[in-house]
């Protein structure tokens, strides 16, 4: 049996005229004389007894001059290029080190009992941007529903201590302002938890440049009916700002707050104006007599 094998197999033959002595010499007495013609032929034979194959050699043929020039140049912009991307990955061992010496840390304390003088100014200047009588746009959006809290949710929301898997019935109001006006949207909000209520109006400034919205709540112990009725005064008021802490100013009654009183009155005329231009005495009590009571319900069923 003969094997064509030109370039699987790669062996350096002996001279022509020493093959029939090796062949002699390697398969003994039973040689086949086949085998020396063969070789001297430049074909490969395979032998059964000796499983050894015998060809004329093969040289591999040397790479020209052009490509050993062109691997010259090629070889060392490779390795330049390998250097400058691990260089990239790997930056020096002190830079880590470096940078967590340097990272900063800020926080900021608010103090809504005393805010600073600049704060309080601040504030009186965006309470008096929205002190006139809302005039808003066809657009509006009451919506209601009952939330359970679960722990997690509780303490991420900031919630007291036992306001888990208590169902909060709340009311929402938003209307919208044209386009001219100072302010884009206001919403009116009541929640009521257990034996207390409590209401929020978020206003939503357009352009300015000091207030991006200003917060106005209460919090009583009483039903939802007690509040609307009453017309609560507020006892917080919160300005967020752009790129900076938010101010707020809050009722605290072991504190002589006296001077605060004139920023308190001006937020509670601004609350009794948006009560009255949103409704509420009439809408809020109607929607909540549509929510159940217990734990029924946990998705908020809402009308445009």
């Amino acid at each position: 049996m003969q094997i064509m094998c030109w370039r699987r197999f790669i062996r350096v033959s002996p001279a022509p005229e020493t093959i029939p002595l090796r062949i002699a010499k390697e398969n003994g007495p039973d040689a086949n004389p086949d085998l020396a013609a063969d070789a001297l032929a430049g074909r490969v034979s395979y032998n059964p007894a000796v499983r050894k194959l015998h060809g004329r050699a093969m040289r591999l043929k040397r790479p020209s001059t052009k490509a050993r020039m062109i691997g010259l140049v090629i070889s060392p912009l490779i390795a330049l290029l390998a250097g400058a991307a691990l260089a990239q990955e790997s930056p020096p061992a002190g830079t880590a080190a470096q940078t967590g010496t340097q990272t900063k840390i800020q926080v900021n304390f608010l103090n809504s009992c005393r805010p600073a003088q600049a704060d309080l100014e601040e504030m009186g200047r965006a309470l008096a941007l929205v002190k006139e009588r809302p005039r808003f746009a066809a657009d509006f959006e009451i919506s209601r529903g009952v939330t359970i809290l679960t722990e997690a949710e509780a303490r991420a929301a900031g919630a007291p201590e036992g306001s888990a898997a208590t169902p909060s019935r709340w009311v929402r109001i938003r209307k919208e302002f044209p386009d001219k006006a100072p302010l884009t949207d206001a919403q009116y909000s009541l929640s009521v938890e257990r034996n207390s209520a409590s209401e929020t109006l978020a206003l939503h400034l357009r352009e300015s440049k000091e207030a991006l919205q200003i917060l106005i709540s209460d919090a009583v112990t009483g039903s939802a009916a007690q509040v609307v009725k009453a017309n609560t005064p507020p006892d917080r008021i919160r300005i967020e700002r752009f790129g900076k802490a938010s101010i707020v100013l809050a009722r605290c009654g072991v504190i002589d707050q006296s001077a605060y009183e004139p920023l308190f009155r001006a937020a509670d005329e601004i609350m009794e104006q948006y009560r009255a231009a949103m409704a509420v005495k009439t809408v809020v009590p109607a929607e909540l007599a549509q929510l159940p009571r217990g734990k029924e319900s946990k998705a908020p069923d809402t009308n445009h």
